[in-house]
């Protein structure tokens, strides 16, 4: 059983921020005019009364056109803020031939996602904040015609009322047209709408870049100290709210462990590259292109594989892929088969290749495998779409699979194929085994030997003893762990 995700805050709905932002600046507004209302000399009566002169009717239409502007450009604030944050290179990378122009542009957002993400939620907050400006000079009038009318006192709390009054209309706008519409539309249309507002973004970057440079600063000094990170992007992402929700419907009953797992193997799937999902070369069942017709035929039915790489000299040099297929159909029609005239191309594609990427390619092409190489060209494994599908949906096992569970537990002792995934060892475990450099903890525990090992020889990590059961020379085949009753740095005995 998997450990329970540490709890995360809901992400908030699209329009949620705008309207928590403006209810804040409300707030604040009267608790400041609040405060000047208290701040009274003791028997001036008169220091409670609001002396602000109104403005004349040329400012009042000049106001209220700065505020509609204001509304207008905090929308394209928030706009370009909603679609930086939802660029993606890999989604728009096939815009590089067809339109060059705009996929420059995206990609020079996309480099600089922070500072741009910045420089635009910094600009949107400042043209809130004049909006609340432009209505604390527009209040005197309407206090007049509230004085005039209703008979409201031209005191502090009298123009709190006004300031009040004229921010409930603009709110509803600027929630509307300057916050939910074009985050909407952002949403929908990224691409567009950020390729559309690259100068407006350029030229927003330039202008707020030392002010929003000064806020992350004093931010992430105060809060480094509880271990937090300032930003200015939105932080709770779709994904994971949809990964919360699927948490707890599975607690609830709602949905079944495989459910969930499905769900969740299909976020990561993107996050994933041939090389965590590779059959490595050294399970390779390769065979070079001059080998008989006859001993092919005997490979297909000892490995139950329908399509085996044929190379050159080594594994190194793959030349292509020979279908089983096209292998009996040139036999049945007493030709005798020219092996290098029967396979097809082979796809080669890098260790770093996502899967999202290489399903792409593998369907475009009609191919059921790719030659997964290293970087230094040398052959590093394949890949085949069972193995990508299998990556969503778990092992598909066939007639010619031997179905061998990789990890075995006996009481409290896991027996573990060298080749399991350090993740799946650790969710089978609990364990927090980590390493940059191997996907397997065959690999992992190569490493921290920093030799072969030799059958028999553990070493104590993280609270676990790792105990070699089985190699076959080359790599580690078998590993066995059990938990030791104290952590302990990594310690290497070969004594045993």
């Amino acid at each position: 059983m998997k450990d329970k995700p540490p709890e995360r805050a809901p992400r908030k709905p699209l329009g949620n921020r705008g309207l928590e932002q403006w209810i804040g600046t409300v707030l604040a507004v009267a608790l400041i005019a609040a405060a000047f209302a208290g701040l009274r000399p003791a028997g001036a009566l008169e220091a409670s009364v609001f002396t602000l002169d109104p403005v004349g009717a040329t400012t009042v239409t000049l106001l209220m056109a700065g505020v509609l502007v204001l509304v207008l450009l905090n929308g394209v604030f928030v706009a370009a803020e909603t679609a930086i944050e939802l660029l993606r290179p890999r989604l728009f990378k096939h815009l590089k031939d067809e339109h060059p122009k705009r996929y420059e542009r995206l990609t020079a957002l996309a480099d600089n996602s922070a500072q741009s993400v910045a420089a635009c939620s910094l600009a949107s907050q400042t043209a809130q904040l004049a909006i609340v400006l432009f209505l604390l000079l527009l209040a005197p009038n309407l206090l007049d015609v509230l004085s005039a009318r209703f008979g409201v006192p031209t005191t502090y709390a009298g123009v709190i009322f006004a300031v009040l009054l004229l921010m409930v209309p603009v709110g509803l706008v600027l929630i509307v047209f300057g916050v939910l519409v074009p985050r909407s539309y952002a949403t929908l249309h990224p691409h567009t709408v950020a390729s559309g507002l690259y100068p407006v973004v350029r030229i927003t970057s330039i202008v707020f870049a030392l002010p929003a440079g000064a806020i992350m600063g004093l931010a992430s000094l105060l809060t480094a100290r509880f271990g937090g990170r300032a930003s200015f992007a939105n932080l709770n992402m779709a994904e994971e709210e949809i990964l919360t929700l699927v948490e707890s419907a599975e607690e609830s009953g709602e949905i079944e462990q495989e459910e969930r797992e499905l769900i969740r193997s299909v976020f990561s799937f993107t996050d994933t590259v041939a090389r965590e999902i590779m059959t490595p070369r050294v399970d390779l069942d390769a065979l070079p292109v001059s080998t008989e017709p006859d001993e092919l035929i005997k490979v297909i039915q000892e490995t139950g594989h329908s399509r085996i790489p044929l190379y050159d000299k080594t594994d190194d040099q793959i030349l292509g892929i020979i279908h089983a297929k096209d292998l009996f159909l040139a036999m049945f029609s007493n030709k005798a088969p020219n092996l290098r005239n029967l396979m097809r191309p082979a796809i080669f594609v890098p260790e770093n290749k996502n899967l999202y990427e290489l399903l792409a390619e593998l369907r475009q092409s009609r191919s059921q495998m790719a030659i997964v190489q290293d970087e230094f060209g040398g052959t590093a494994g394949i890949v085949t779409i069972e193995d990508i599908v299998e990556e969503l949906v778990g092992d598909i096992v066939d007639e010619y699979d031997v179905e061998e569970p990789e990890i075995i537990e006996v009481e409290g002792t896991w027996v573990i194929d060298g080749r399991t995934h350090i993740d799946d060892v650790n969710d089978a475990l609990r364990s927090e085994l980590q390493s940059d450099e191997f996907d397997t903890i065959g690999g992992y525990l190569f490493g921290l030997f920093g030799r072969q090992p030799k059958d028999g020889d553990f070493i104590e990590v993280e609270g676990l003893k790792l105990l070699v059961l089985e190699t076959d020379g080359r790599r580690i085949q078998k590993v066995q762990i059990e938990r030791v009753s104290e952590p302990a740095e990594a310690n290497a005995d070969s004594a045993r």
